[in-house]
């Protein structure tokens, strides 16, 4: 399975529908399960001019995968929280809160991570005013959300956790007690590893909207990769 996080298709920053029709394409081709790993279509920031624009095509690709017997799986985020109304298949994407993944003799956990945000669970309508607003000025400027990624990253590193916030990765480390050999979140849109007290990993692709990082699951381990598409063909490294 390969598992891709926080496309943001809708957003009136996210500009990677070209890039993930690819990545769809050729990890079908190759004979991976896909995953979108939460935050895949975003309702709570939408620009409808760039969601008729992006979804046909990226809805197009899943179909395609799905034909070709590929498990297709869509685990819901924060951003499109909505879809909890529609657990069930959803035209060949089989919707899901979570996923626990067997692969060879060990246990992977994906899921996108929202629930262990301290602000998006104390202050639920807070976050959403914030979201809401936040929505207005990606439309005046988009580029301004590379600037808030570099904050967030800047004030992890100042708390002790390069890249990646404490509490997120505690809810994976609680979640390796249970069992799990890795964990692979999203939401925080800071790709990286770490490895957890017990010897698992927790894995972030990040946001595609940032870069083309995924997760792959197979022969029993989870790694990080690039997803590096060219003139003459798709590259996966």
């Amino acid at each position: 399975m390969v598992v891709i996080s926080d496309l943001h298709i809708g957003n009136p920053f996210s500009g990677v529908r070209r890039k993930t029709v690819d990545f769809i394409e050729w990890a079908s081709s190759s004979g991976f399960d896909i995953c979108l790993n939460g935050d895949g279509f975003d309702v709570a920031q939408v620009s409808l001019t760039r969601l008729t624009q992006d979804l046909p095509e990226v809805l197009h690709a899943l179909k395609n995968a799905a034909a070709r017997g590929r498990s297709v799986y869509y685990v819901v985020g924060n951003h499109d929280i909505l879809f909890e109304h529609f657990l069930n298949d959803w035209g060949g994407v089989q919707m899901a809160p979570f996923l626990n993944v067997d692969c060879g003799e060990r246990r992977f956990r994906v899921e996108h991570g929202h629930l262990y945000d301290p602000f998006f669970i104390t202050y639920p309508r807070l976050y959403d005013f914030s979201t809401w607003l936040a929505g207005f000025a990606l439309k005046v400027h988009p580029s301004l959300y590379r600037t808030w990624i570099a904050f967030e990253k800047f004030m992890a590193r100042r708390r002790g956790v390069v890249g990646e916030r404490a509490s997120f990765l505690s809810a994976a480390a609680k979640l390796e007690e249970r069992g799990f050999d890795g964990v692979v979140f999203g939401h925080t849109h800071h790709r990286g590893l770490a490895r957890l007290p017990l010897g698992g990993a927790y894995l972030n692709p990040g946001s595609w909207m940032l870069s083309s990082t995924y997760v792959a699951i197979e022969n029993g381990s989870a790694e990080l990769r690039e997803f590096r598409p060219s003139p003459g063909g798709r590259i996966a490294g």
